[in-house]
């Protein structure tokens, strides 16, 4: 049995990808899969866990998967301390994230660079179904393509064939029809015009937070001892940047804005904050996009009309 353990969080498809790979898998009569997500009532963003388990025999056990073959991760913040005890000898981690790994069992990919080129937006799950064509023998490449359009909207088809033909090149040339350069395991890629390709040369003139740490439960780095004590945290101190999945976004409009702060005091994960110098015309608050959810309830909050909550799609736009 071939076992794939995902890693997302709430909004970024997890599921979806692994229901689309156990229906890949077991395209062939005689090939059989399973596929099942771990969640409960968790908010998007929220971590969450999905399985897919391949054999060529029927599958009974429907238990969760302790360590698999290929872990999944679509969000690399969710890849912390004690990550290889969910790994079988021989396994492969495959992370979205265009940092540079030294373990030779970590395969780093810039999803987010290669879904963003395809569909204007970072949503990794079916980049992880083209590169698991590519690592996995049992998966294949034509197979994961008829997964798509049996299993996904038909809008939604040919942008998601695309994207899982582009993984699959990136991750094994001879395994597709497009030329890119192998992954490497350890080593990120990065995607021409994506986030990450040109974070170096973007200028922004959004107001930012100073840098602040963000320690996690499974890192290690968040002692609950001291967490006890107090639940008076900056913003986001528990939470990890929005990793592509919110659909609207809140905008302020500074000529409106009187700096009431009842923004700043509603805003349930504190992404609200108070600008210390603003620039002239600006307003006295700004949005930490990081971990703004898009819930709206600033824009409900406000009684000027002063924020506005647009499609992300729009969000380049202004």
């Amino acid at each position: 049995m071939i076992e794939v353990l995902w890693h997302g969080r709430g909004g970024q498809g997890a599921f979806t990808a692994a229901r689309l790979l156990g229906a890949a898998a077991s395209m062939e009569d005689g090939r059989h899969a399973l596929a099942f997500p771990a969640f409960g009532p968790e908010r998007r963003g929220a971590p969450i866990r999905a399985f897919t388990k391949m054999d060529d025999a029927s599958i009974g056990d429907r238990s969760a998967i302790a360590q698999a073959d290929y872990v999944v991760y679509l969000d690399d913040t969710l890849l912390g301390d004690g990550w290889e005890r969910e790994l079988k000898p021989g396994g492969l981690v495959l992370v979205n994230s265009t940092r540079a790994f030294d373990d030779a069992c970590i395969v780093a990919l810039d999803a987010d660079g290669i879904s963003s080129a395809v569909l204007g937006r970072p949503i990794p799950n079916t980049v992880f179904l083209g590169a698991l064509a590519a690592l996995c023998e049992r998966v294949e490449l034509a197979d994961v393509e008829e997964a798509i359009r049996q299993y996904m909207p038909a809008k939604l088809h040919a942008k998601n064939i695309d994207i899982v033909q582009k993984a699959c090149a990136v991750c094994h040339p001879e395994r597709s029809d497009g030329a890119a350069t192998p992954c490497h395991p350890g080593r990120a890629q990065r995607v021409e015009g994506s986030p990450a390709a040109s974070a170096e040369s973007a200028a922004t003139t959004v107001p930012q937070r100073p840098a602040s740490l963000i320690p996690t439960l499974r890192s290690g780095a968040l002692d609950p001892a001291e967490f006890a004590h107090s639940t008076c945290f900056e913003g986001g101190y528990l939470t990890v940047k929005n990793a592509g999945w919110r659909n609207i976004r809140p905008v302020i409009d500074p000529a409106a804005c009187t700096g009431c702060l009842q923004c700043y005091l509603y805003c349930p994960d504190g992404t609200v904050f108070k600008v210390a110098d603003p620039a002239p015309g600006g307003a006295p608050v700004a949005i930490d996009y990081d971990f703004c959810k898009g819930c709206g309830v600033c824009a409900k909050a406000c009684r000027f009309g002063a924020i506005t909550m647009i499609p992300e799609s729009e969000a380049d736009a202004r």
